[in-house]
C-alpha cells in the first residue's frame, strides 16, 4: 500500500489525463526553441486560432465531402445501376438513416431532410473517429478529438437548433402562408404552435417550461456529445500514464503493469469505436427527433 500511495501522486504530477483531449497548438514540441522556423510558425497559428481541434475539424468536414461525393460522381459519371461494395456501404448508411429515423418521425415527406440528417451523422462520426488514431499525436501534444472541445459541440448543438427551428418555420409557411408570401406571418404563427393551447391561467407557465426546453434541449446534444468523448480519451490516457509511471519506478512490476494496462487500452479502444458510433447516432436522432416537433408541432 505504502508503494502504491507513494506512486500515484508521481502519477498524477507526471501525465495529465486531460492532454489529449484539450485543445493544443500544431507542432506544439517541447523541444522547439523560440527562434526556431517550426516554432514560430505554431504561434502564428496559434495566434489565427488555427489549433489542432479546428484543424481536424476542417479535416472532418473534407472528409465528409469525399464520402458523399466519390459515390455521387460514379453514379453522375458512368451511370452504373449496380453500386459497388462502397455504394453498397454508402447506401446502407442512408437507408438505414431514412428507415430507422426519418420516416418513424415524418413519414415518406420526412425523406427530404435525408441529405441534411445524413451529413450530421457521417461528419460528427468522423470527427469522432479521428481522435483515435494516433497518428495526429505527431502535430502537437494534445488535442486529437475536436468533439471534446467545449466549444465545438455547442457550436454544433446551436447549427442543429437553428437548422430544426428553421425548417418548421418553412415547413409553416408552405402549408399555411405560401399564398399570402408573409414569412413574418409564418414565423408568428410557428411560435405560437410552440406553445400548446391550455387555459389562459396555465399559460405563464407552459410559456417558461416551453423556453425552458427549448434552451435544454441543444444544451444536452453539447453536453451529452462532448462528455462522452472526453470520458473515454482520459480513461485510456490514464491507463497508459499508469504504465509509464510504474515503469519508471519499478522495472519488473511495471513491466506487469504495462501487458495489462495495454490489454485494457486495447478493449477500451474497441469500445470507443463502440462509443463513437452511438454518440454520432445518438445526436442524429435526438436532432430528427426535435425536428420532427418542429415540422408537426401539432403531434
Amino acid at each position: 500500500m505504502n508503494f502504491l500511495s507513494d506512486l500515484l501522486p508521481s502519477f498524477l504530477a507526471a501525465a495529465d489525463p486531460m492532454a489529449h483531449v484539450l485543445d493544443a497548438p500544431i507542432f506544439d514540441y517541447g523541444f522547439l526553441e523560440e527562434d526556431d522556423r517550426l516554432y514560430k510558425v505554431k504561434e502564428s497559428l496559434w495566434s489565427l486560432g488555427l489549433t489542432k481541434h479546428v484543424w481536424l475539424f476542417f479535416l472532418a468536414g473534407i472528409l465528409t465531402l469525399l464520402f458523399f461525393t466519390s459515390y455521387s460522381s460514379k453514379i453522375e459519371k458512368g451511370g452504373q445501376r449496380v453500386p459497388g461494395r462502397w455504394g453498397n456501404f454508402v447506401e446502407t448508411i442512408l437507408e438505414f438513416l431514412r428507415d430507422q429515423m426519418l420516416r418513424p418521425f415524418l413519414g415518406t415527406d420526412g425523406d427530404k431532410y435525408l441529405p441534411l440528417i445524413s451529413v450530421i451523422f457521417v461528419y460528427i462520426l468522423i470527427c469522432n473517429l479521428l481522435g483515435l488514431f494516433p497518428v495526429f499525436d505527431y502535430l502537437g501534444h494534445g488535442g486529437n478529438t475536436s468533439t471534446a472541445n467545449p466549444a465545438i459541440t455547442p457550436a454544433l448543438a446551436l447549427i442543429a437548433f437553428v437548422m430544426y427551428h428553421a425548417l418548421g418555420v418553412k415547413a409553416e409557411f408552405d402549408h399555411h402562408h405560401k399564398e399570402s408570401g408573409n414569412y413574418f406571418t409564418a414565423i408568428g404563427a410557428y411560435l405560437k404552435n410552440q406553445v400548446p393551447h391550455v387555459p389562459f391561467f396555465v399559460l405563464p407557465l407552459i410559456i417558461v417550461i416551453e423556453l425552458a426546453a427549448h434552451i435544454i434541449r441543444p444544451c444536452a446534444l453539447a453536453i451529452r456529445l462532448c462528455a462522452n468523448m472526453v470520458a473515454g480519451h482520459v480513461m485510456m490516457a490514464s491507463l497508459l500514464g499508469f504504465t509509464a509511471v510504474f515503469t519508471k519506478s519499478f522495472l519488473i512490476g511495471g513491466f506487469a503493469i504495462s501487458l495489462m494496462s495495454f490489454g485494457a487500452v486495447t478493449a477500451l479502444t474497441f469500445l470507443e469505436l463502440l462509443v463513437a458510433l452511438i454518440q454520432a447516432f445518438v445526436f442524429t436522432f435526438l436532432t430528427t427527433v426535435f425536428l420532427s416537433m418542429s415540422v408537426h408541432p401539432d403531434h
